[in-house]
């Protein structure tokens, strides 16, 4: 691959496959020579998802302290400082779990993922626009070839909907701003899709169990993220490759993948 490029996002809506696709065309590269770097979804210790991470404005991080002051030290090493804003990690960390009073806090703090968004939607994109940035600062002087699934557009898209109820326009500013922020990266983005949303979201709910994905207010809400992702595609400031899969044939799925990375080797 070309040594400049550092980041593969691998994104698609649910059932295309992106998990153990995006994990296979990492020990690919692997294979290949190139040093990489994978990470799902849902990874821990994720460099560019905020999942699992509280917010607090100034205030609030101050009462915060001052609550738990036999942990204050513990709280100020780990908390991430936006602006007047601040973000405290919490995902597997012992010193958080006790007391139980902290950990709830924490949760029900959460910047992504969550029924109760606690930022408003400006400090959200700042937040997450900030947080790419110290991805693509921390990568600068590496090697690696990072390959993400579902962090860039999945998430992003999943929240400004859920939470915010954003608008087109409102989604897409945020998404370049993330894009400008990764841009020295030389990001490329493989984009896995299939023709019908209905059928896919009734097929992935009858193989992952979960009948809630094959809701009409799923497949609604399915079908209006995939239109808000390909108009996306054609905004980005960087390669963009469409890997359609019609027959569930993934062996062709995952060769015109390697195909399209090809074209960026050197």
């Amino acid at each position: 691959m070309r040594r400049d490029c550092k980041l593969i996002l691998i994104e698609g809506l649910c059932g295309t496959g992106k998990s153990t696709l995006a994990e296979r065309l990492h020990r690919y590269l692997v294979q290949q020579g190139i040093s990489s770097r994978f990470y799902d979804e849902g990874a821990e210790r994720h460099p560019a998802s905020l999942n699992w991470h509280a917010f607090f404005r100034e205030e609030e991080y101050k009462e915060l302290l001052e609550r738990y002051p036999n942990i204050a030290n513990e709280i100020r090493s780990r908390a991430l400082k936006d602006g007047s804003n601040y973000l405290l990690p919490y995902r597997e960390v012992q010193e958080f779990s006790e007391p139980n009073a902290l950990y709830s806090e924490l949760k029900s703090r959460e910047l992504c993922w969550t029924d109760s968004p606690v930022a408003a939607l400006s400090e959200f994109t700042y937040s997450i626009q900030r947080h790419w940035a110290r991805f693509a600062e921390l990568t600068s002087t590496s090697e690696k070839v990072y390959v993400l699934e579902a962090v860039f557009l999945q998430h992003q898209i999943h929240d400004l909907l859920r939470h915010y109820q954003a608008v087109d326009r409102q989604i897409e500013q945020h998404i370049l701003g993330i894009a400008d922020q990764i841009a020295a990266m030389n990001p490329v983005l493989i984009y896995l899709t299939q023709p019908n949303v209905r059928e896919q979201q009734v097929w992935i709910s009858s193989i992952r169990s979960k009948p809630h994905f094959a809701t009409e207010q799923n497949i609604r809400f399915m079908e209006n993220r995939k239109r808000i992702e390909l108009r996306m595609l054609d905004t980005l400031p960087f390669p963009i490759h469409m890997v359609e899969n019609i027959n569930l044939n993934w062996e062709d799925v995952f060769s015109k993948m390697v195909g399209s990375i090809g074209q960026h080797i050197g």
